[in-house]
């Protein structure tokens, strides 16, 4: 079983040393939890992904209360959370004691300019493996792309794409299942 000090540690690294918010430490959290330790198996965890993206509140904190209460209750949540929450409390913190001092700071420009590319990429990765593990036909695929084309393109509000799909989704299920009913009679 999981300590509450190893949640603590193992979500305060990942907190620490993720960039990009709750997307981009999915990778970390998935090779923590999922392949190193074997907490959660890794089905499970992604259909725990696909739960926590239509939650509000912060993704990352999402995340790390879900695992820490699946792995030790009510006080594995709470250190789970709390060691992804405050590394980036703790930054802002020193960032914002010493903000006037830096911020025209050729370095730290630099720095913030180089740091951009790899925070793409971190969020690029969670969103490839879901879809490989989401989108298991052409359909599938097609309304994935769909999907990103209106919202990127034509700035469509991504709730309505996710009401219209989850309409015709059931839609068609209804429509499927009865139309197997009446061949079975």
């Amino acid at each position: 079983m999981v300590s509450l000090k190893e949640l603590f540690v193992i979500f305060f690294n990942i907190g620490a040393f993720t960039l990009g918010g709750g997307y981009a430490m999915l990778t970390m959290v998935e090779d923590a939890i999922v392949t190193k330790r074997k907490y959660i198996e890794k089905e499970e965890f992604w259909d725990l992904i696909a739960v926590l993206q239509s939650l509000p509140g912060v993704f990352a904190l999402n995340t790390a209360l879900y695992v820490g209460y699946k792995l030790r209750g009510r006080w594995g949540a709470f250190w789970a959370s709390l060691g992804a929450v405050l590394p980036s409390f703790l930054a802002i913190i020193i960032i914002a004691m010493c903000f006037t001092e830096i911020k025209d700071n050729e370095f730290v420009e630099s720095l913030f300019k180089g740091i951009r590319p790899c925070v793409v990429a971190l969020i690029a990765v969670p969103a490839v493996n879901l879809i490989k593990k989401n989108c298991k036909n052409w359909w599938m695929i097609l309304i994935a792309i769909l999907s990103a084309g209106l919202i990127w393109w034509f700035k469509v509000n991504p709730i309505w794409i996710i009401v219209v799909v989850s309409v015709a989704a059931v839609a068609y299920g209804m429509y499927g299942y009865n139309k197997m009913k009446g061949e079975q009679k």
